[in-house]
């Protein structure tokens, strides 16, 4: 079943709004991101992947875009994702 585009923006609003707690993450990535200040999943959804490996190093930075992807919620720029 497909969903139309505005269906898929509306639902990724509500997404990004949803605390970071709601992603499957290690304890220790967790922790890390909340002490940089990032809550939400939105917030990680829209900061660029070389962005999180400098504040979080790579290994988080790929857990949490995995994450996303998982479950549905591409990042954007995705040609930043091979940076």
């Amino acid at each position: 079943m497909s969903i139309s585009a505005e269906t898929y923006a509306r639902l990724l609003s509500l997404a990004d709004q949803a605390p970071l707690e709601c992603l499957p993450l290690t304890s220790r990535t967790l922790a890390e991101a909340k002490i940089l200040g990032y809550n939400q999943i939105g917030q990680i959804r829209m900061t660029p992947v070389s962005r999180l490996r400098v504040d979080l190093g790579a290994e988080r930075a790929e857990e949490l875009k995995r994450a996303l992807y998982d479950y549905g919620m591409r990042q954007p720029g995705m040609q930043d994702a091979a940076a």
